[in-house]
């Protein structure tokens, strides 16, 4: 049996307690224990600590929600169907879990202005998903594909806050029937 990658094992460990807890709301000794493994370990993989093994865990599970908002908009004819498709599927996501979670982003945001790897980390996923956004956007034929694509993102993390607060998938199901309304207003103008 093969045994389990420990720099993985500290990142998807490191990324749920943050985005439960926040970053300031969990200390290393939580990590390691709830990752079953001793301290050397996170030295061993993250010799800048804490803040190295948050900017990990954020481009992680970044890069896990990146790659949900691509499959999201395989199918997709338009931009605002692949934008429905993936507040279904992150909504989706949502009802998988016992207790709804922070944005990996979101999660570090507040200890990120502080530190500057953190911010590097958030920086470049934010840009990440808004670049991934503007590609759909372009290749479906959306005008203004980059400001779209803003617009979308400052409206799906919103989405993510609201669901949050309220341990709830409703607010990404109600951004979807938002965007199709929309289009169906816009189609009708046209």
């Amino acid at each position: 049996m093969k045994t389990p990658d420990t720099r993985l094992t500290l990142i998807k460990t490191a990324s749920k307690l943050f985005r439960r807890k926040g970053y300031s709301g969990v200390g290393l000794s939580e990590i390691l224990t709830a990752a079953g493994l001793p301290k050397g370990s996170l030295y061993h993989h993250f010799p800048g600590g804490k803040p190295e093994l948050a900017a990990a865990a954020t481009r992680w599970a970044g890069a896990w929600i990146e790659s949900l908002v691509q499959r999201s908009f395989e199918e997709a004819e338009t931009f605002e169907e692949g934008a429905q498709a993936a507040c279904r599927d992150l909504a989706a996501t949502l009802v998988q879990v016992d207790h709804i979670e922070a944005c990996p982003v979101l999660s570090v945001l507040q200890a990120a202005s502080d530190t500057p790897v953190l911010q590097g980390a958030v920086q470049e996923v934010y840009a990440r998903w808004t670049a991934e956004l503007a590609r759909e956007a372009r290749r479906l034929g959306r005008a203004q594909p980059d400001a779209v694509a803003q617009s979308l993102h400052i409206r799906l993390q919103g989405a993510w806050v609201m669901a949050y607060a309220q341990q709830s998938q409703a607010p990404f199901l109600h951004l979807a029937d938002e965007i199709a309304a929309e289009a169906a207003r816009n189609q009708a103008e046209r």
